[in-house]
């Protein structure tokens, strides 16, 4: 039972124990018989990272190397791909936590490329965070350009836009997001080609009916954001009606000459009764209900209005989710 004990030393979480004796202690167990498929696996997956608390990066390097041919020899395609993207992204881990951007990004995007593991998205993501927090921006996107070539995924082009975007080359973002987003429809990719559309609306307003159409895109795929996304989509699709759009304005006219014509008649009335007010009294305020009722029904009217560009928009929306089939 010797190989027992070494590789219950090994996977035995303790805070007392020697890391390098504990990989050691591993290694052996692997290499004795008797150790069953999954704990052999479990040794190898925990081999490097001992190894790599204990200081022996080397061996750290050379045990995950380990953990990669562990994974070719499988039977099992898919147990034989996980095993081999989890010894990628330690190698990953490794050289990014001794700087070597350029080696952790080959490692993570080879991973990648065997296993789409969340695990490995997230070790690149958090490598453009410390590229970016760097002010490495060259080198990120050097790093993301390899990775998008290389995958041709949302995931990889969330990266590359990004990272292009924080360069100010946004007309490249953009093309980028797009492509990402005709190889899959993802919330992320639709809500930041419908940000940069949305911002691209002003100085070339050409880009509007491609930018409603991707807010409203964004507004269904990103629930939480829906109202804000919605109403920008809305709000550029009115706006494309110049009448509808004054027409707000006008609203907004006839609702200050209705307080008014309010103050006006509340002030005429207050304190008294009606035998107290003169026949010019009642006209005046027969007058005013008049303006007011005048006002209330132009509103009205342009309400009645709207109500039509808004169904339009309404029904375009509706248009957007059947495409989307939701």
């Amino acid at each position: 039972n010797e190989h027992w004990a070494y590789a219950y030393y090994c996977l035995t979480p303790c805070a007392s124990k020697s890391s390098q004796k504990a990989a050691e202690y591993g290694e052996k167990a692997v290499g004795m018989a008797g150790i069953d498929g999954q704990t052999k696996i479990g040794l190898l997956a925990t081999i490097p990272v001992l190894y790599e608390s204990a200081g022996q990066m080397d061996k750290a390097k050379a045990a995950a190397q380990k953990l990669i041919d562990f994974g070719k020899s499988q039977s099992d395609a898919k147990l034989g791909a996980q095993l081999q993207a989890g010894g990628y992204e330690l190698l990953g881990r490794f050289a990014e936590k001794s700087g070597d951007y350029g080696a952790a990004a080959n490692a993570y995007i080879t991973g990648y490329g065997i296993f789409k593991a969340p695990s490995l998205t997230k070790q690149l993501n958090s490598l453009a965070a410390t590229l970016y927090k760097g002010g490495k921006y060259a080198e990120a996107e050097q790093v993301f350009r390899q990775f998008y070539a290389a995958d041709k995924g949302p995931e990889s082009a969330a990266l590359l836009g990004q990272t292009l975007y924080k360069q100010g080359k946004t007309d490249e973002a953009l093309a980028i997001y797009k492509e990402g987003y005709a190889a899959k429809k993802t919330p992320a990719l639709a809500l930041n080609i419908a940000i940069l559309l949305n911002a691209k609306v002003k100085e070339d307003p050409s880009r509007t009916t491609e930018a409603i159409n991707a807010l409203i895109e964004a507004a269904i795929l990103n629930p939480k954001q829906s109202k804000s996304l919605l109403g920008g989509a809305q709000n550029l699709f009115v706006g494309q009606d110049k009448d509808l759009a004054s027409s707000y304005d006008k609203i907004a006219e006839h609702n200050r000459a209705i307080e008014q014509f309010t103050q006006t008649y509340n002030a005429k009335i207050e304190g008294k009764t009606d035998a107290d007010l003169s026949a010019a009294d009642k006209r005046l305020l027969q007058t005013l209900e008049a303006n007011i009722e005048a006002e209330k029904q132009a509103i009205a009217k342009i309400q009645a209005g709207q109500k039509g560009v808004l169904d339009k928009f309404q029904a375009l929306v509706a248009q957007v989710k059947a495409r989307l089939g939701k």
